[in-house]
């Protein structure tokens, strides 16, 4: 699935559970970070002659071992729940590898396997022959359903996932918000 998704998803998976904005950013964070393996599209499109986009998407953020990383590395920058902030980045990292396992088939039918047990193994990977595409009308709908919770909180707690990026960004929305549409309502 798409990083806005796994975004929206993980942060989503925070909003209750988490209390402190810094640690619902890093714990959403965390559950798109398996993504910065595709970090070489960008280079492979500058040089025009490398292919590291395809030589490492999925295999270095997208194992078991980078879920270990990454879950450390976000509770050891957490200041509170430092358990919680570990665990949910743990399973938010899975569940972004079993949303690329179910929804991330290319537009030529290409199936992204998963290498869960890189560097360790390089042989065992994941794939399911039901993958959808990553365009398909059901990653649409997760989305649209991601944006509705989202919405939901937008109404009900005055949060929303802009504030992974900063509370200044996600107070000026509302600002925006009262200013523009709900003086007309």
């Amino acid at each position: 699935m798409s990083p806005g998704t796994h975004l929206l998803f993980s942060w989503l998976s925070t909003a209750e559970i988490l209390k402190n904005r810094r640690e619902r950013a890093i714990v959403s964070i965390s559950g798109i970070a398996p993504d910065i393996d595709g970090i070489g599209i960008v280079i492979d499109e500058i040089s025009g002659t490398t292919d590291l986009y395809f030589q490492y998407h999925h295999y270095l953020g997208h194992s078991f071992f980078s879920a270990l990383i990454i879950s450390v590395l976000a509770m050891l920058i957490a200041k509170t729940q430092k358990c919680a902030v570990f665990v949910l980045s743990f399973i938010l990292v899975h569940i972004h590898i079993l949303f690329d396992v179910i929804g991330s088939k290319s537009a030529d039918g290409y199936q992204w396997p998963i290498y869960y047990l890189y560097p360790l193994n390089a042989e065992f990977f994941i794939t399911w022959d039901g993958q959808w595409e990553l365009n398909a009308w059901q990653n649409q709908v997760v989305m649209l359903c991601l944006l509705a919770g989202c919405g939901y909180y937008a109404v009900t707690k005055k949060i929303t996932f802009l504030e992974v990026f900063s509370s200044r960004v996600n107070d000026e929305f509302f600002k925006m918000y009262f200013k523009y549409i709900h003086r007309n309502t």
